[in-house]
């Protein structure tokens, strides 16, 4: 048979190729035997979420009942319980955390199967497309006139043209498919990177987390180590850490009524709902600024409350950002007095916010922090009945902070934060 039928054997065959390897290499395309694998692997991140629906569902309603709970320790045996139940929704936090690290491990495999399996797509399909233009090429650089003399039948002539058409359809579309595995290995690399940035923010929130079940442990410890575990000894050292409280309440009232008697309201913004972010997102408001109502729980340490409270259904833990962007001021301990663990945020138009009673704090002075970032972690240190966040919007001009016996305790001229919110 002369060399144009050859030919023709030759493009079918490369023709047939391109089917083929349209057929294998569809994105969703696995070698046998993967495909098994692939579907466990989907099985599994399944499982893992209903697993993590179901530990949510039960913290929430552990966590219903510890919120209408809180109040005033009167007794060791009261006080003793209540860190036990903190302890218990710490940990509930902690394997929640866990199974999602898990799940986000098995989505991590995922991709990188898929991310695998395109990257093999592409670099067969760009194969084939050469082999198929240099076919088209090498007809190209004869003339129909010749590749007509050379047939041994009429028909023939008309056949190989028809082929060659065929090819380059096949061309284009081959050329669409690459761009379709392209997209999909530049989706696949990017939520690759998303989810390995979030499985090492969910590494960091369990040492955070477990960091807080060992200090609530060694909070427990403590006081049965100063108390004996006798109720007379939890009384006395109660009656003198309130009386203590209620001085160092009392004396920050006083300094923070003069300061604010002093505000330059020309120096920070007018009232802009929305210039801060909320600290604690998904919080709610347990306390308002300004005075203290008569007869209220709080009222017996300080008369003006200078910030608002906020709760959180996630109890102890929970991640308290920056309301916008700033550069950290200061950070402080004042243990069980006062504000607990706090930090202090200069932001650039006059005003320092005050995030205090946490848990945990995740930044350093002279930090620049963005709008919306994790600064720290929600808590009950300090003077608090419960876990909570205390937000305090000053004038940067009157901020200062003054060492005391007990720690660094943070000063300023308060206003509302409600106006910036």
């Amino acid at each position: 048979m002369k060399y144009p039928v050859l030919k023709c054997v030759f493009l079918f065959a490369a023709l047939m190729g391109v089917f083929a390897l349209q057929g294998v290499m569809s994105p969703g395309y696995r070698a046998w035997g993967e495909g098994d694998v692939v579907i466990d692997l989907k099985q599994r991140i399944l499982d893992k979420e209903k697993e993590i629906e179901a530990l949510e569902r039960e913290a929430d309603a552990y966590r219903g009942t510890l919120e209408e709970n809180y109040s005033e320790q009167k007794t060791l045996k009261s006080q003793l319980g209540q860190i036990d139940k903190e302890i218990k929704n710490v940990n509930y936090n902690i394997s929640i955390t866990r199974k999602k690290l898990e799940a986000t491990q098995l989505r991590i495999e995922e991709l990188s199967d898929s991310i695998d399996t395109t990257q093999e797509g592409i670099g067969n399909n760009t194969g084939q497309l050469s082999e198929l233009i240099n076919v088209v090429n090498e007809i190209d650089n004869k003339s129909q006139l010749m590749v007509f003399l050379s047939v041994e039948q009429f028909s023939e002539f008309f056949g190989e043209i028809a082929y060659l058409d065929n090819i380059q359809e096949k061309i284009l579309e081959k050329m669409n498919f690459l761009r379709v595995l392209k997209n999909t290995l530049e989706t696949d690399l990017s939520s690759s990177e998303k989810a390995k940035q979030q499985y090492t923010n969910l590494r960091g929130s369990l040492d955070v987390q477990k960091g807080i079940a060992e200090d609530k442990k060694d909070e427990k410890q403590n006081i049965l180590s100063a108390t004996k575990n006798q109720e007379a000894l939890y009384q006395k050292l109660l009656n003198d850490t309130v009386a203590k409280q209620q001085q160092i309440e009392k004396d920050i009232n006083g300094l923070e009524t003069e300061l604010r008697k002093y505000i330059d309201f020309g120096k920070i913004p007018r009232k802009q709902i929305g210039l801060f972010t909320a600290p604690l997102p998904g919080g709610h408001l347990t306390q308002e600024y300004g005075e203290v109502p008569k007869g209220s729980i709080t009222r017996k340490y300080y008369s003006f409350h200078n910030g608002l409270d906020f709760g959180s259904k996630l109890g102890i833990g929970a991640p308290i950002v920056s309301a916008d962007i700033g550069t950290v001021k200061a950070i402080g301990n004042d243990g069980k007095y006062a504000y607990g663990r706090w930090v202090a945020v200069e932001h650039p138009y006059g005003l320092t916010t005050l995030y205090a009673h946490l848990s945990y704090v995740a930044v350093t002075v002279g930090q620049t922090v963005k709008r919306g970032q994790t600064i720290g972690n929600m808590g009950k240190t300090g003077l608090a009945l419960g876990p909570h966040l205390h937000f305090t919007v000053y004038t940067t001009d009157s901020f200062k902070t003054e060492k005391r016996w007990f720690g660094l305790l943070p000063l300023g001229a308060s206003v509302n934060p409600d106006d910036y919110l």
